[in-house]
């Protein structure tokens, strides 16, 4: 993104990661100094982040209780089919490839584009090009995926695109993944500035990274099923799609332990979509990320509130002492 380019009339703006001198006060020299061990990590042989990953995954998992709490609900809720034992060997490989995650963040932030290259691999590119051929631009329907800035900021590489991002708490943090995410050929709009930027940028063929599958309340939301279990869900997908021409292109992003390579994997655009009936078009968007769930279960970011809003205003399932058990449909 060129520093000089002029504010967009409407004032909607990508967001430009900026390093600010009050980044270097004392309350951040842990920031940096964590920085710092990533920089080298990714310096290091491959071996050395596998060996870090295990304990680390221990960390996170006994350090972050209300996560844990969080994820055992949804588990518990979208896979009842489950043994508890089945569903605790999906968390215990959650945190696992979370920690993974984290630890090649150094490579998103400091690796070279070789590295990258070699360390993520992209799986029906050809969807896409296709697609680009026909003059269309994707919808890039990316679910919450432990891995979803790596897969963003490698198909930058391929496509030029926008997407929406939550501002981080800490600033450096912000300042640092926001650089990474836009070092090729992305801009990021903030959730707030609304769905007109990215609309207007798709009016120029750009493609947009959309992650549509959180909870954000019952604003511009439907309750339809997820795993079986009413969600509120948005709807905008097909909005987006009937004002743009584009098609909607199914992606996740994962981590194969087996190769220790991450996966960025394209399905096909979805087919006659959208149908003009906003329950089965919203349903139809859920059963694609399920699709790509069932692709690497344990990787979903099953940490989400994904279920905090329920239909007829009953509480959520997540407050310590709630009523937590799935609802009959």
């Amino acid at each position: 993104m060129n520093p000089t380019q002029p504010a967009d009339a409407t004032g909607a703006e990508p967001q430009r990661p900026k390093l600010s001198p009050t980044y270097f006060a004392p309350r951040y020299w842990g920031t940096w100094l964590g920085l710092g061990l990533l920089w080298l990590l990714q310096l290091l042989p491959r071996s050395a982040t596998k060996a870090l990953a295990p304990v680390l995954a221990w960390l996170l998992r006994q350090g972050s209780p209300k996560r844990r709490h969080f994820a055992e609900i949804n588990l518990r809720w979208c896979f009842p089919e489950d043994t508890e034992e089945r569903r605790e060997a999906l968390l215990r490989e959650h945190f696992r490839c979370a920690a993974q995650c984290l630890l090649d963040y150094g490579v998103l932030w400091f690796g070279s584009t070789k590295t990258l290259e070699r360390l993520i691999h992209v799986q029906g590119a050809e969807h896409y090009r296709r697609m680009e051929a026909e003059g269309r631009p994707a919808i890039i329907l990316a679910p919450h995926f432990l891995s979803l800035d790596h897969g963003g900021v490698r198909l930058s590489r391929l496509i030029d695109g926008v997407s929406f991002a939550k501002p981080m708490r800490n600033p450096v943090v912000e300042w640092i993944n926001q650089r990474s995410r836009t070092r090729y050929r992305a801009d990021i709009f903030s959730r707030a500035q609304g769905l007109r930027p990215v609309i207007r940028e798709m009016r120029k063929g750009r493609s947009f990274y959309y992650l549509p599958d959180e909870d954000l309340g019952k604003e511009g939301a439907i309750f339809v099923t997820f795993f079986g279990v009413p969600k509120a869900t948005l709807t905008s997908l097909a909005r987006l799609v009937r004002i743009t021409g584009a098609g909607v292109l199914p992606t996740c992003t994962y981590y194969d332990r087996d190769t220790d390579r991450y996966v960025v994997k394209l399905w096909p655009p979805l087919e006659a979509y959208p149908s003009g009936d906003e329950t089965a078009d919203t349903r139809a968007m859920n059963a694609a990320i399920e699709a790509c769930v069932a692709e690497a279960p344990a990787q979903y970011l099953w940490t989400m509130r994904m279920f905090r809003t329920r239909p007829g205003g009953v509480p959520g399932p997540y407050r310590l002492g709630s009523d937590s058990s799935r609802p009959k449909c």
